[in-house]
């Protein structure tokens, strides 16, 4: 065999051997778990809410950066924010938190809270809040969850603030991982839902 020919013949099996590898399948992505925020009705102390209470609308809260979006943060050191890659949240926060900002307000009897797009209901008082932290602090140990969320009620009637207040909660993990978070994060929420509907209540027009 010639120096041509074996040089053509290499050629040849290098080409099979390429087009083979970019056939091959490629390895399966990487699983992604989701998780959600939900809120445990206390059914016994829940009162249903009479005909003439104030109609509330719950705006969906407004999330600073690094909290809008779907993506799981964490804190290893000050002012850094870093994400879990195979774990997310169902939806943004903030709006996992509208709906249930109105279930917890509607529980108390004192209101009839919807969460609705402004402008699709007629209603006498507004609760605005905005989520300022909402992450996973490893900065601490055990890690704990750390949700900071300022609230506003205004009377939609005389066109005034009827009281602000920021609610900052730290709830420990008791795994330092993705779920330990999540975890930690429902029970932080519980205890947000009910301080928030009670600060609702206590400021009634």
């Amino acid at each position: 065999m010639t120096t041509v020919s074996k040089i053509t013949g290499l050629v040849s099996i290098l080409m099979v051997l390429a087009t083979g590898c970019s056939v091959l399948p490629g390895s399966p992505p990487a699983a992604i778990d989701q998780y959600t925020l939900e809120y445990t009705a206390d059914l016994q102390a829940a009162a249903a809410p009479g005909s003439d209470v104030p109609v509330m609308l719950v705006s969906t809260p407004r999330a600073h950066g690094g909290y809008d979006s779907t993506r799981f943060a964490y804190m290893q050191q000050a002012y850094g924010l870093r994400y879990y890659t195979r774990s997310r949240w169902a939806a943004t926060p903030a709006h996992m938190l509208a709906p249930l900002l109105a279930d917890a307000i509607q529980e108390t009897g004192q209101f009839q809270a919807l969460h609705r797009p402004p402008g699709s209901v007629a209603a006498d008082v507004r609760l605005d809040s905005e989520l300022i932290r909402f992450h996973q602090d490893f900065t601490v140990q055990p890690s704990a969850m750390r949700i900071s969320l300022r609230a506003q009620l205004v009377d939609l009637r005389a066109g005034r603030v009827l009281a602000t207040r920021l609610f900052d909660l730290t709830e420990p993990a008791a795994a330092g991982d993705a779920y330990g978070g999540v975890v930690a994060a429902n029970r932080a929420v519980q205890q947000l839902l009910h301080e928030l509907a009670q600060f609702c209540v206590s400021h009634q027009p």
